[in-house]
């Protein structure tokens, strides 16, 4: 157990069983604290996420069956604050080898609680960033995404379609900050850690301000301006701002790439025509 994390005893409790499942799961095992306390997001709301893995073939008849129909072996304390999940680590490589970007930031920001610290630091080693061309072709796809996004969706609320604006506003977002993480090749957390990471990011710093402002400025969205083309409405203006700023740091990190100047190419080749990758 590491002695520089600190749990109230009702978690260690729970802690302490895990622990003891750990150690009947193999030589390899390791149990893991994962999400945002793991990745120093915590706050009031935030779980015990814990995840072990090891080797399914120690787990008894029971927990082999349903390990087997859901591919994971997953444990409520009760209340819904508290859980671990377990992962056969043969089956965890396989799917990370699909890179998996929220499995990847849970293993990539886990910390290890007990076992073996080795098997851990060999999967976050392997899986803590994406390789080059999975980063690119993901980049690309999210590009598009993120470009159509920005343009004539955001429009929706000029036109009196306020909820479908607000749709926009999000995927805009959603999509510029995963750009952020992937532009540094690292994975991104899942959604309601998503802005938090992203903002830790080369290019994430250079946008969050606008992020805010467009959040900010809301209200024009729901009491329509009449002095200022929609165009200038906040949301609209900052977020679509972040265009050339997006297209300039991508260069600035390496990605010299000609989709970047061709934003609208890109969604229609690439983001129509596939699935997310």
């Amino acid at each position: 157990m590491r002695e520089d994390i600190h749990f109230n005893p009702e978690d260690q409790q729970f802690i302490d069983r895990a622990s003891d499942f750990c150690q009947q799961v193999g030589e390899r095992a390791v149990l893991m604290l994962v999400g945002s306390r793991a990745a120093n997001f915590a706050d009031g709301w935030s779980d015990l996420d814990l995840c072990i893995i090891g080797d399914k073939r120690y787990l008894s008849d029971e927990d082999r069956n349903t390990y087997e129909r859901s591919r994971q072996l997953f444990v409520d304390r009760g209340d819904y604050e508290a859980h671990w999940s377990f992962f056969d680590e043969g089956d965890l490589r396989a799917w990370l080898e699909t890179w998996p970007s929220e499995m990847m930031w849970l293993i990539a920001t886990s910390q290890t609680l007990y076992g073996c610290s080795s098997a851990a630091e060999e999967l976050k080693d392997r899986y803590r960033l994406y390789p080059i061309d999975v980063a690119e072709s993901k980049l690309k796809w999210m590009f598009g995404k993120y470009y159509y996004s920005q343009r004539g969706p955001l429009a929706m609320a000029a036109r009196g379609h306020v909820e479908m604006a607000f749709v926009a506003v999000g995927n805009v977002i959603e999509f510029l900050c995963k750009i952020c993480c992937v532009a540094d090749r690292q994975p991104f957390p899942y959604s309601k850690w998503l802005v938090e990471a992203a903002k830790q990011t080369r290019l994430g710093a250079m946008v969050y301000p606008s992020i805010q402002l467009a959040v900010g400025g809301i209200e024009d969205f729901l009491n329509s301006p009449t002095d200022r083309h929609w165009r200038d409405w906040v949301p609209v203006k900052e977020l679509r701002a972040t265009l050339p700023i997006v297209q300039s740091k991508l260069k600035q990190l390496g990605w010299g790439c000609n989709w970047i100047d061709n934003p609208e190419r890109v969604y229609f080749e690439e983001t129509v025509k596939r699935p997310a990758p």
